[in-house]
């Protein structure tokens, strides 16, 4: 095998890794609508996926010290006018009822066990996601935490594409060279 042979065959793999990766990314993913919120030195990314697939990523900054969860949720709700949200206070805290964002809307108080109809909080802190064992108003954020808000499933978040899956794709089509195919067999070119 010549090495324009294994150039081809390298390129033909690296193709098809990043196209099965990022059609793999794609298949899991439906994150819409990707939004930047506020200012400041933190930045944090806040996650909703709604029921129905749809998934919106927020992209929250802020500065103030025990800046939690909740506060970015309603910093959201404040800057973005396609975005509300329903909630019930208690005494041990906030219990989140229903978000709309753009019209796509979930609502639900865990009232119609088994049917889990209400808000899953989720966090990462380490790599991967764990189900919240205290409410919104108790998560303190941090500069670089994820958090995330899926509802009528117990399910970990949808995965977010990697950015760089498109650009991979297109770098290793253009760079790489192609392999020109030929009508002629070597019995044509013998004589």
């Amino acid at each position: 095998m010549s090495i324009s042979s294994l150039f081809v065959s390298a390129r033909a793999l690296v193709v098809s890794v990043t196209f099965t990766f990022f059609a793999s990314s794609q298949a899991s993913a439906a994150i819409i609508a990707d939004f930047d919120i506020g200012i400041g030195a933190n930045l944090a990314s806040i996650q909703i996926d709604q029921e129905d697939g749809d998934g919106y990523l927020f992209h929250v900054r802020w500065d103030s010290a025990n800046y939690t969860s909740w506060d970015a949720l309603v910093d959201i709700d404040a800057a973005l006018p396609t975005f509300s949200m329903t909630y019930d206070t208690y005494s041990w805290g906030i219990f989140l009822t229903g978000i709309t964002i753009d019209g796509d809307t979930n609502f639900g108080t865990g009232d119609l066990w088994p049917i889990e109809n209400y808000w899953h909080l989720w966090l990462q802190d380490t790599g991967s996601w764990d189900q919240a064992a205290f409410g919104a108003s108790d998560r303190v954020l941090f500069n670089g935490a994820s958090d995330a808000w899926v509802f009528g499933s117990s399910i970990v978040p949808q995965s977010v594409p990697a950015p760089g899956a498109i650009a991979l794709t297109i770098f290793s089509i253009a760079v790489c060279p192609r392999r020109r195919r030929s009508n002629h067999t070597k019995a044509s070119l013998a004589h």
